[in-house]
Parts: C-alpha cells; sequence; structure tokens
C-alpha cells in the first residue's frame, strides 16, 4: 500500500496536489486538496482490464471552469434551499441565488472550488488524505464560522469511506455530499446498469425541483429500484408520473429507511465489467441523478449523492439539519467496490 503526492497545478497562490492512493489488491484512488475531488476511481475489472469508476478531467483548469461539480464534495448545504433563503431562531438569512431562484449546493463559494489544507497517513491496512478548511460566519449567506474536516479512507477490502465531520459557533443547516459521476460500465449510457436503492419513497418536488414538503410511493413508478434491477427497465415503465416526466430522467431525492446492520442503502452493477459498488450513508436522502434520460446523450454515469433533504430548513417535517454550537456532525459515506464476472 502506498501514496503518491504530485503537484496537480496552482490556483490563487495555492498549490493544488494529487493524492494517489494504492491498496494492496492494485484498487487505485486520486484525490485533489481542490474541492475535495475524487479524480479516479481505477481497479481490474472481470476481464482483466483496468478501469475507472468515475469520471474526471485532465487538468485543474478543466476543473476550476467545470459546472457540474464534477467528483467534488459539495457543501454548505447539499442540493436546493427555496427562495434562496430561511429563517432560524428569527433571524431570516438571504443566500445566494445561483440555482434559479434557489440555492444550490452552497452558493457561489461551494466547497467545490475551494484549496483544502491536506496530509495523509498510510498504515499496512489503510490509506487517508485528511482534508481541512473553514467557512467563515457569513459565506454564502450562511451563518456561522464552520470548521470541515473529509478524511477519505482507502484500505484492502477495495473500500473507499468518506468521513466528514464539522462544528461551528452558531446554528446553521448543513448537508455535505459526495458529488462523484459513476461509470462502472464500458458502455456509452447508464441503461442497461443495475441499481438498487433502499427507499420507499422520493420527496415530492415542483418544477424547479424545490420539494413541496410531500412524499410519493415510488411502488409501480420508475423510482421503484427496491430490487436490483437495470435502469433502462425502470425509466421505461408504462407510468411514468408526472415527476418523472418532469426531468425525463433522474434527479430526484430518495427517502432512506433506516440502515439495517451490514445492508447498503444502494447498490450498483454493471454486467459488462462484472464491477459492483454497494453504498453505505449515515445520511438520511439519497440524490440520484442522471441528467434527462429523453433529450440528452448520457455519458455513461450516474450520481448517487448521499444528503439531507433538500430545502429541510425550510421544511419542518423533513429530517433535521440544522447543526449548533457544542454539538458537531458527522457524516458518513462508504463505498465498497467488488468484481465477478
Amino acid at each position: 500500500m502506498n501514496i503518491e503526492i504530485t503537484k496537480f497545478g496552482e490556483i490563487g497562490g495555492d498549490t493544488v496536489n494529487k493524492f494517489t492512493l494504492t491498496n494492496a489488491n492494485g484498487m487505485q484512488v486520486e484525490l485533489l486538496n481542490f474541492g475535495g475531488i475524487i479524480k479516479a476511481i481505477t481497479l481490474t475489472d472481470a476481464y482483466g482490464a483496468r478501469k475507472n469508476c468515475v469520471q474526471g478531467l485532465a487538468s485543474l483548469d478543466d476543473y476550476i471552469q467545470d459546472t457540474s461539480y464534477l467528483g467534488a464534495i459539495v457543501g454548505r448545504y447539499a442540493n436546493r434551499i427555496g427562495n434562496a433563503t430561511f429563517t432560524l431562531d428569527g433571524t431570516q438569512y438571504l443566500l445566494d441565488k445561483n440555482g434559479g431562484e434557489h440555492n444550490l449546493h452552497g452558493g457561489n463559494a461551494g466547497f467545490h472550488k475551494k484549496v483544502w489544507n491536506a496530509t495523509s497517513e498510510s498504515t499496512n491496512d489503510e490509506l487517508s488524505v485528511t482534508l481541512q478548511l473553514t467557512s467563515p460566519d457569513g459565506e454564502g449567506g450562511f451563518p456561522g464560522n464552520v470548521n470541515v474536516t473529509a478524511r477519505y479512507t482507502l484500505d484492502n477490502n477495495d473500500t473507499l469511506t468518506l468521513v466528514m465531520t464539522a462544528d461551528t459557533d452558531k446554528a446553521t443547516p448543513l448537508s455535505f455530499t459526495q458529488h462523484a459521476y459513476f461509470t462502472l460500465s464500458n458502455e456509452a449510457t447508464i441503461g442497461t446498469t443495475q441499481l438498487y436503492i433502499d427507499a420507499e419513497n422520493v420527496t415530492e418536488a415542483d418544477a424547479s425541483l424545490l420539494p413541496t414538503g410531500n412524499y410519493v410511493d415510488v411502488k409501480d413508478t420508475p423510482f421503484d429500484f427496491r430490487e436490483l434491477i437495470a435502469i433502462n427497465e425502470r425509466a421505461n415503465a408504462s407510468n411514468p408520473i408526472a415527476l418523472y416526466k418532469m426531468v425525463g430522467g433522474y434527479d430526484h431525492n430518495y427517502v432512506l429507511r433506516d440502515a439495517q446492520e451490514g445492508q447498503p442503502q444502494a447498490r450498483v452493477l454493471a454486467k459488462d465489467t462484472g464491477i459492483a459498488m454497494s453504498l453505505y450513508t449515515s445520511l438520511p436522502g439519497l440524490q440520484f441523478y442522471t441528467g434527462n434520460l429523453e433529450t440528452s446523450e448520457q455519458l455513461g454515469s450516474l450520481c448517487l449523492e448521499p444528503q439531507h433533504f433538500p430545502d429541510a430548513p425550510n421544511k419542518p417535517q423533513f429530517p433535521n439539519a440544522i447543526v449548533r454550537p457544542g454539538e458537531p456532525i458527522q457524516m458518513v459515506m462508504r463505498y465498497a467496490f467488488s468484481v465477478k464476472k
């Protein structure tokens, strides 16, 4: 097991490094301290070919220009906050409007465009990169000085774990996610990739993708991935319903069931490579994103973004996303890879 550190570029006088983690099985993970980006996850597929399981870009400038949050850590608040405002403890906060009329993925000063402080550590069983930053009070309109630590760990079981912790000196909403675009298949679309999500409901949304506060049962809809099934089989279901047709694909928050010991919240399988990935998370929601399957050419990728529910600061019926002083929080996302013919 080893970690190789190479310079990837510079921005604003800060050095951006690439950390290449290689475990005993030859699985490699490439991480950047710009945006906490996962640049590559490479392993040998069932037929002996090396396969990168996420989309990545060639240069730092490409990542600086990217608008799709490719592979990045997202914060302060993943997904949307309605009308870019919320009221907390009697005070209204006005946020960046960067997603139509809404605040999206933390606003203009999101974590995905920041250079994080980084350290690395290697043991006989694990390789880790620890990233740290401070988001100052008022950044993007959010209250509180927030200290964030993101620790990536690769082990010899081909599992990559991201543990994010944070504390604040003022009450504030926090929801972090990892925005990797997964590419387990060699095919040009994600249609034959199989998916399982342990959820009986998705959050209903309006035309701007903002939750209404209601839930929609996935049964007999294209959202039902309670059994491992090819995505195009669900996408072509005979009952597409308005919530699906509004996107023409998937960009929806799944209401995860309570975690069961040892059971993943989601699973992805590409039969043409034999690569599978199981996702485990401590967060209550999971955004499944493909973009518009009906009109957009797909690049063979899909996103599974653990998160608090969109617009939870304005929806008291949703799981609590408010963090208070003296009550640090932890969010866990674990990706377990396996290969089988």
